[in-house]
């Protein structure tokens, strides 16, 4: 719970909810900044994939960089948040996209995002960020990494 505290205990003991929801567990309590409200006419098949991923990646763009039109963005890593990530560039206007991706089979589905250019760092024998220079005349406006590894 947001407070520290657990509501379950097997033998005496707390256990600690994963990741503040439980999300494996059959039953589960949860606080009320942990639900959302589904519309009954919704499909359950396909709005249970729409986790965190979903608004953090968008949020990224529209609520936290605010991207402006006009913009050039670079989105390093095409995953889940990643294309969140684009969706919001696209919304917001930027004008070109770039997604960077170690596995070029993430390419395709970031296009029909909104990508304008994919690039794989890879294939590049300089630090990608002097490749992103190169291809912008100067930088990108807004950078987000996506990858979920800060290191």
């Amino acid at each position: 719970m947001p407070d520290g505290t657990s509501r379950f205990t097997c033998k005496g003991k707390t256990i600690l909810h994963y990741m503040g929801t439980s999300t494996f567990s059959e039953y589960t309590v949860v606080a009320d900044i942990s639900v959302a409200k589904i519309d009954p006419s919704a499909p359950l098949d396909k709005v249970c994939l729409l986790g965190c991923g979903i608004s953090t990646g968008y949020g990224a763009a529209i609520n936290t960089a605010k991207v402006e039109p006009g913009s050039t963005c670079a989105i390093f890593g095409l995953g889940g948040v990643g294309l969140a990530t684009i969706m919001g560039c696209k919304v917001a206007g930027a004008s070109r996209i770039i997604g960077i991706d170690i596995n070029k089979d993430k390419f395709a589905k970031a296009k029909e995002f909104g990508v304008s250019d994919c690039i794989n760092p890879q294939d590049f024998s300089k630090p990608i960020q002097e490749v992103l220079v190169e291809m912008t005349d100067g930088g990108v406006d807004y950078s987000f990494e996506c990858i979920g590894n800060v290191k």
